[in-house]
């Protein structure tokens, strides 16, 4: 069962996405870049993992983030970082609604902007992963 506030964390292929759950069926998410196209190379990852970009942060329905990719509620991080208030992590969320936002792959990107608003803390599981590693020892 979703209750406003949850960390939702959406199933892309080689990736998760994340978004706040905020009631009646709503997420709040940084929204998908347009990423300049590099050639499918190590270095090209290299160089996006480096690079701010910006993004906008959107209020959309589940279903429409989800698309076809399956979702759950995340909030494992519970057992680490308490999250805020329930209604105090909508209220965040809901107040960046079409803000444009900085978006890094390492250093700031969705998982990093949902646990941010949760749990006052920006933190990034997949970023911790072997290959994130190598990426960030390149930079």
């Amino acid at each position: 069962m979703l209750e406003p506030g949850d960390l939702i964390e959406f199933q892309r292929v080689g990736y998760q996405h994340w978004g706040i759950y905020v009631g009646k069926g709503y997420v709040i998410w940084a929204s998908n870049l347009t990423i300049p196209t590099f050639p499918q190379s190590f270095s090209s990852s290299v160089m996006l993992s480096a690079s701010t970009l910006s993004t906008k942060v959107q209020k959309e329905r589940l279903r429409n983030v989800a698309r076809v990719s399956s979702y759950a509620v995340n909030n494992q991080l519970d057992k680490k970082h308490p999250p805020l208030p329930l209604s105090h992590v909508v209220k965040r969320a809901e107040h960046l609604v079409g803000k444009n936002i900085d978006y890094n792959l390492v250093m700031s990107n969705c998982e990093h902007f949902a646990t941010l608003i949760r749990y006052g803390i920006a933190e990034s599981q997949q970023v911790s992963l072997p290959f994130c590693s190598l990426v960030v020892a390149a930079c």
